[in-house]
């Protein structure tokens, strides 16, 4: 039950630009934030009976920010806070609108998960989904798909997966479910990929990985994935065929 509401919008207040909320977990702080102009877009934190609700909107082309630690942060037109009194939390990404109607004194909000709505950076690799949750008690952000993703470089590659998981303590970016890499000529399909940003390294299972270039088809079960280059090293159940030129 809403106890008390306050709507920051349109107030040409300095100490209200940029709202955020902040949840968090262990040692990492996940930041919430509104990145547009007081006079653009809608902050409204409600007070509820254990809590409080915060939701953000920023329209185009601003986008709410959400930064998970140093080293990931996501993007989307709607953010929804969930911040209880005895911890825990949890932050709800999408796409949408929202506005405040002044005569019923109510917020009025349109939520859409739509492909491509709210995007995940970490790293190079940059992903797309449709809707992000994140469970503060578990440290888990789950982007649901279709997925897809690209990463720059020197030797760029773009693929697609159904989710994509993001464990904010070990700073682990998960891959799930029919994930394809294509980057060049190669193309690559897994079960799951743990990604390694800082080594530049995917680490992919399945049964089996298969992974195929002009004269070259490998597989197995659990293989990594140079970003960088395309070089594949098979750890586990290696087959391979090979043709001259």
């Amino acid at each position: 039950m809403r106890r008390a509401a306050l709507l920051l919008f349109g107030l040409g207040l300095a100490q209200v630009y940029h709202p955020t909320a902040t949840l968090v977990h262990g040692k990492t702080e996940v930041v919430v934030e509104k990145t547009s102009p007081d006079e653009l877009g809608l902050a409204w934190i409600e007070e509820l009976e254990e809590g409080v609700r915060f939701v953000f909107y920023d329209p185009p082309p601003y986008r709410v920010t959400v930064r998970f630690g140093e080293d990931a942060r996501a993007y989307a037109a709607l953010a929804f806070v969930e911040q209880p009194d005895e911890g825990g939390g949890t932050v709800a990404l999408a796409g949408g609108e929202a506005r405040y109607q002044e005569a019923e004194d109510r917020l009025v909000y349109e939520l859409r998960a739509e492909p491509g709505a709210v995007a995940i950076e970490k790293g190079k690799l940059k992903a797309e989904g449709r809707r992000l949750d994140y469970d503060n008690r578990a440290g888990l952000a789950r982007l649901a798909g279709p997925v897809r993703f690209e990463r720059p470089g020197e030797n760029p590659l773009k693929g697609e997966a159904q989710t994509l998981l993001y464990r904010v303590e070990e700073g682990e970016l998960w891959l799930v479910g029919e994930v394809a890499i294509e980057q060049g000529s190669r193309r690559t399909l897994a079960r799951l990929a743990r990604v390694d940003e800082e080594k530049g390294l995917a680490y992919l299972e399945g049964d089996p990985v298969r992974s195929t270039a002009p004269g070259e088809e490998l597989a197995g079960r659990r293989l990594v994935y140079d970003l960088e280059s395309g070089e594949i090293w098979v750890l586990e159940g290696i087959a391979g065929k090979f043709s001259g030129d």
